[in-house]
């Protein structure tokens, strides 16, 4: 009886362990423990106005890299003022031959490659070109879209102009912004529909709907009338408010734990600098650091900012990204001819510009069309024109397959074809057309899928599910051309869901088949002695849900990570790869997108971490979202 307790003790750990790590996972999906800051009102004026105040400012966000704090900027790109005796103030952020615009870009530049997230916080943030007596004329104080008594306010026509203005500044000063932000929140139905064709993510509550909302708001629909069509928009409300200048850092660290809000909140960094000491040198002379003076904080912790770090990382709280509490940013729609044919739609880089193109093959015509992608402007900027590249003439039980993240030498993804005819082929790009590369004769057989799975020093095997979706068929490519095949591994049933790649410790590609709500699955790669598939039992150590595996480097820290897609619900759940197999929950995304698409993941724009692309050929558009996720 000794052993029979002893196996029942093992199960009651095993148990409580996986009851564990469930219920901490959930747990902090429901309530985690992050904090998300926004600095608020930063542009070229007012606070910030002078070299003196911009390396004090500079000294804050030193401070905030010192200390690990993510932070977002919610930056003016043009700041106005008009003074009491008419003195007319205008500094927007890619003026020319300005020595203190030129600090203002390579500071905020600097923060941005830091970490920080720079979101646009609207055009000037005033009304106007006179001086008023309520003081919004003047950037960061004034209203600038729905302003009471100011009709032409109301209007998307007069928001759009100002938009682009600013957008403009933004890319002429070498500036992504990542979100958008009304100035005090304001703005009218007719202009948040604008906002959003424009921005998928926005810093703030959709006040529309509910203004004082506690968590993310997805909005899941098409947005269209400006410019290319997109679908949804995501808000993130900031339900702490602010921290005012007659407050401490306790309205904020009093808050926290205590409700279902997020722990969300902006604060003016300008507070700060009553604190900041000047950094002098042996002489008593102001010490420069690219020209700005430097400022440096007291050793003891005095400030409001300071206290709010040490009272939030004493409770446990870390700082989170707005882009890992919404783990993907709803970007471009493009459109693609329908054919109803989801499986002969592909995506890859084909033209080399580090994008993802789309390739479709129309099983009518034989036409092979490449789609340039572009997933790096503003999610309404038009898509490349799509032109034929191939015409191979498509039989039924015919596969394609793109080579996924393996690249030429010149950057481009090869394509294969294998046809049921007995004839496996390679085509390389050359930017503009697929050449055939060399083909070989292989077993006749119809296929439903194909697989392209590197194996390293150059070595490729390509794998072709059959028809019956039964049997997996392989062909080992060696790197100089030639071709050995694998012997057929038989599955015991029809496997319902698709095959999925994954990514090896030494980096070569292996098959992975999970049912829907598992988390477990087969493992299928190659054992090249024995020229055959060997399978294995894999586990994934994360919590049983509903919904699809897959895979990808969704922060881009070189680790293989896991998404559970709950196609019912549209909600997508990250879990990012940590030690050994270990997985820790990043956050959900979603609802977005149409039901009905078939999701592919892959990376869009070339920023090395893997996005959502959600297709729907019967309609004709394929929907992205985006990765910024944090490492």
């Amino acid at each position: 009886m000794k052993w029979l307790k002893f196996v029942s003790s093992a199960l009651v750990v095993c148990v409580l362990f996986t009851a564990y790590h469930i219920i901490t996972v959930e747990g902090e999906s429901s309530n985690p423990r992050v904090v998300l800051m926004r600095l608020e009102d930063i542009g070229p004026g007012g606070q910030y106005g002078s070299m003196e105040q911009l390396g004090k400012l500079r000294a804050v966000l030193d401070y905030l890299r010192e200390q690990h704090v993510i932070y977002h900027l919610a930056v003016i790109p043009r700041w106005i003022d008009v003074s009491p005796d008419g003195v007319r103030y205008d500094v927007s952020l890619d003026q020319t031959g300005n020595p203190y615009v030129e600090a203002y870009q390579k500071l905020l530049k600097q923060a941005v490659g830091d970490g920080a997230t720079l979101g646009m916080h609207g055009y000037t943030h005033q009304v106007g070109n006179i001086r008023r007596d309520d003081g919004h004329q003047e950037s960061g104080i004034g209203n600038e879209f729905n302003v009471p008594g100011s009709e032409e306010t109301l209007t998307a026509s007069f928001a759009e102009p100002r938009l682009k203005a600013g957008l403009a500044i933004f890319k002429n000063a070498g500036l992504q912004p990542q979100f958008w932000e009304s100035p005090h929140y304001r703005s009218t139905p007719e202009q948040d529909q604008l906002f959003r064709n424009y921005f998928g993510l926005h810093y703030q509550a959709d006040v529309q709907i509910d203004r004082n909302t506690p968590v993310a708001q997805y909005i899941n629909e098409p947005n269209s009338g400006y410019g290319a069509s997109s679908m949804g928009a995501v808000y993130v409300p900031t339900p702490f408010d602010y921290i005012s200048f007659n407050k401490d850092e306790k309205v904020i660290i009093d808050r926290v734990g205590k409700s279902n809000n997020i722990n969300s909140f902006f604060y003016h960094p300008f507070l700060e600098f009553k604190h900041l000491i000047p950094v002098t040198n042996d002489q008593g002379e102001p010490v420069l650091r690219d020209g700005l003076p430097e400022f440096r904080y007291p050793a003891q912790d005095k400030s409001v900012l300071q206290k709010l770090i040490a009272g939030l990382k004493a409770k446990g709280y870390k700082f989170y990204s707005i882009q890992d509490y919404v783990p993907f940013t709803p970007s471009q729609r493009v459109q693609i001819k329908p054919t109803g044919q989801q499986d002969k739609l592909m995506l890859g880089d084909v033209t080399g510009d580090g994008q993802s193109d789309l390739v479709n093959w129309d099983s009518q015509k034989g036409t092979i069309t490449v789609t340039p992608g572009s997933f790096r402007g503003m999610r309404n900027n038009a898509q490349g024109t799509s032109s034929v590249w191939a015409n191979v003439p498509f039989k039924d039980g015919a596969v394609a397959a793109l080579e996924a993240g393996d690249a030429s030498a010149e950057g481009k993804n090869g394509l294969w074809i294998m046809s049921p005819t007995g004839l496996l082929q390679r085509f390389e790009s050359d930017s503009q057309h697929f050449t055939l590369q060399k083909e070989w004769k292989i077993a006749p057989r119809n296929c439903s899928n194909l697989y392209v799975l590197r194996q390293g020093s150059g070595n490729t095997v390509i794998a072709g599910l059959s028809s019956d979706r039964l049997t997996l068929f392989g062909y080992y490519v060696s790197k100089g051309g030639e071709i050995k095949p694998l012997k057929p591994y038989k599955f015991k049933n029809e496997l319902k869901n698709e095959l999925q790649l994954r990514t090896q410790d030494d980096g070569t590609k292996s098959l992975f088949y999970a049912r829907s709500g598992a988390v477990s699955g087969l493992e299928l790669s190659v054992d090249k002695a024995a020229m055959s598939w060997k399978m294995k039992k894999a586990e994934l150590n994360i919590p049983n849900e509903d919904g699809e595996i897959r895979f990808g480097d969704f922060n881009g820290d070189g680790k293989e990570d896991v998404l559970r897609w709950n196609y019912e619900h549209n909600r997508f759940t990250v879990y990012l790869h940590k030690e050994a197999d270990d997985y820790e929950l990043l956050s959900v995304f979603g609802p977005w997108g149409s039901s009905g698409s078939k999701l592919i993941t892959g990376d869009l724009d070339g920023n090395g971490k893997t996005d959502l692309a959600l297709v729907r050929l019967q309609d004709g558009y394929l929907d992205s979202a985006l990765s910024f996720e944090s490492k």
